[in-house]
């Protein structure tokens, strides 16, 4: 079921950074309402429990309502010492974490990241790299994004390794900016961490 929900996430994703019509943007929000695997990520079932964050400005949010797509490699050594990090603070607060392995390999924290594809082969980047990385971001491990699976609007997280009080401050103010559609482009910059690989 996660594959299936990763796939759909995936399918769509590449529609965020297209800079084309409304159509396609149309066609994304059709695509996202009517998507069994999205409605099932975000559905509460009953017994379940919910997952909240108390924002700065004291307004909770339910934590499944976002989730991390983080960019790692198995030869990293910044990722083999943040993914541990990550994949802990995730697993505490029922954050999904989406990896993907930019060099084919994972890690004991991810064994199993997926690998960004090419809708068109003959792109010279994959769909993942271009959707993430395209507003200008350089391509480094490890770098994450926070993401509303429901408007699967992407912001930077971080870019290198981050302490997890950090990461949380920073996930809190760009919840925050998401809940009041603040534009991602208008934020500022991410905390610069020199602890990165770039590609």
């Amino acid at each position: 079921m996660i594959g299936k929900v990763a796939a759909s996430l995936l399918m769509v994703f590449p529609l965020i950074t297209s800079a084309s019509v409304r159509d396609e943007l149309a066609a994304m929000d059709e695509a996202k309402i009517n998507s069994p695997e999205v409605v099932a990520l975000t559905k509460q079932s009953p017994g379940t429990t919910l997952s909240l964050m108390t924002l700065p400005d004291g307004r909770q949010v339910n934590m499944k309502d976002y989730a991390v797509v983080l960019f790692m490699q198995a030869h990293c050594q910044y990722s083999a010492k943040f993914d541990p990090q990550i994949k802990e603070w995730a697993d505490q607060h029922d954050i999904k974490v989406y990896p993907y392995t930019l060099d084919g390999g994972g890690d004991p924290s991810y064994p199993s990241p997926m690998i960004p594809r090419k809708t068109d082969p003959a792109s010279p980047i994959a769909d993942e790299i271009v959707t993430f990385f395209g507003n200008g971001l350089p391509i480094a491990t490890p770098t994450a994004f926070m993401v509303n699976v429901n408007t699967l609007r992407a912001y930077p997280l971080t870019q290198g390794v981050m302490d997890i009080p950090v990461l949380e401050s920073r996930m809190a103010s760009l919840i925050q900016a998401d809940l009041d559609n603040v534009d991602p482009k208008t934020l500022p910059p991410m905390p610069a961490s020199a602890q990165v690989t770039p590609q």
